[in-house]
C-alpha cells in the first residue's frame, strides 16, 4: 500500500485529505499539535478503511520539530510515496518562535521548506504536493524583510507565505528535474474551516463571515488527494493547481532570481537549526 505524510491533518482540509486517502487504500502518517485529536482520528481511519495510521505531534512553527519528525518517520518507515505539506495558519498578531523566526514565515514556509527537502533526500521517489492559496496574487516578497519585520500586518504576511510555497515548489521542481521526483502546488478554494479562529474575536468573526462563502472541507481537499492519486500526473511537475486543473499562478511568482534567493535564505535557517 501506497503511505502518505500530511501536515496539518487534525481538522480542516488536512483531516479531510486524510480521510480521503484513506479511502484509496493509503497509509497514513498524520501531523498536528494535538495528540488526542490525532488518536481519535486514527481509531477513526483504521476502523473505517482497514489501513494503517502512525500519528506524530509536532510544532511545525519549529524548524528543529520538522527534522524530528523526519527522522522519526524515516527510521520507521522504508519508504513514503507522498508527502503533504499542508499545515498552515494566520497570525494577526505577530509572534516570534523560540528559534527566532517570525511565526507565519516559520509554519507556512519553513516547514514546507524543511519536510520537502529532507524527505526528497530520504527518497528516491517522492511526489510532494505544497497547500498554497490564491491569497498568493497580488504582493510580492520583500528580499530585505523575508521575515516580515517592518509594518507587520496579519494578511499581507500570509499571502507572502503562501507565495512563498509557489517559488518552493518551482525551485524543487527544476532543482529534481533529473530524479523521479514530482512537486506541484495547489489553491484548495476559499473553505469554510476553523482556518484564521487562532486569532481574536474581532478577526475569527471577520473571518467567519468571509468562509460562509466557501465550500466544504471536503471540497476543499479535493485537488490535495487529486495530486496524490491520479495515474495521469506521474510525469507532471512544477504547476500550479486549481480546482484539479493546472493553472498559471501569478506572474512574480515565476521569477527565478526571488526563487533562488529564497531558497539560498530558507536553507541557511535550516542548516543553522539542524547543529
Amino acid at each position: 500500500m501506497p503511505v502518505a505524510v500530511v501536515t496539518g491533518a487534525s481538522a480542516g482540509i488536512g483531516l479531510e485529505t486524510a480521510r480521503g486517502l484513506a479511502k484509496k487504500n493509503f497509509d497514513l502518517i498524520l501531523v498536528s499539535r494535538s495528540l488526542e485529536k490525532l488518536n481519535a482520528i486514527k481509531v477513526e481511519l483504521e476502523a473505517q478503511y482497514s489501513i494503517n495510521c502512525d500519528v506524530f505531534s509536532y510544532d511545525l512553527s519549529l524548524v528543529k520539530s520538522n527534522i524530528k519528525l523526519h527522522e522519526e518517520v524515516v527510521n520507521k518507515f522504508r519508504k513514503i510515496d507522498v508527502l503533504i505539506n499542508n499545515a498552515g495558519a494566520i497570525f494577526m498578531n505577530k509572534i516570534i518562535t523560540v528559534e527566532g523566526l517570525e511565526k507565519t514565515f516559520a509554519l507556512n514556509h519553513m516547514s514546507y521548506f524543511v519536510l520537502s527537502n529532507l524527505f526528497i533526500e530520504s527518497f528516491n521517489s517522492i511526489k510532494v504536493i505544497n497547500v498554497s492559496s490564491e491569497a498568493h496574487r497580488g504582493i510580492k516578497l520583500n528580499l530585505d524583510d523575508l521575515q516580515n519585520s517592518i509594518g507587520y500586518f496579519g494578511w499581507h504576511a500570509y499571502k507572502r507565505s503562501k507565495l512563498a510555497n509557489i517559488y518552493l515548489t518551482y525551485e524543487l521542481a527544476k532543482k529534481y528535474a533529473d530524479k523521479d521526483i514530482i512537486v506541484n502546488c495547489l489553491h484548495p478554494g476559499l473553505v469554510n474551516s476553523d482556518f484564521a479562529n487562532n486569532n481574536s474575536l474581532r478577526y475569527k468573526i471577520m473571518s467567519s463571515l468571509i468562509k460562509c462563502f466557501g465550500i466544504s472541507t471536503r471540497e476543499g481537499a479535493l485537488t490535495s488527494i487529486y495530486l496524490a492519486t491520479d495515474q495521469n500526473l506521474e510525469n507532471i511537475s512544477g504547476l500550479y493547481f486549481d480546482k484539479c486543473k493546472p493553472r498559471k499562478s501569478s506572474s512574480i511568482s515565476y521569477n527565478d532570481e526571488i526563487g533562488k534567493f529564497l531558497w539560498d535564505y530558507s536553507n541557511n535557517i535550516m542548516k543553522s537549526n539542524s547543529k
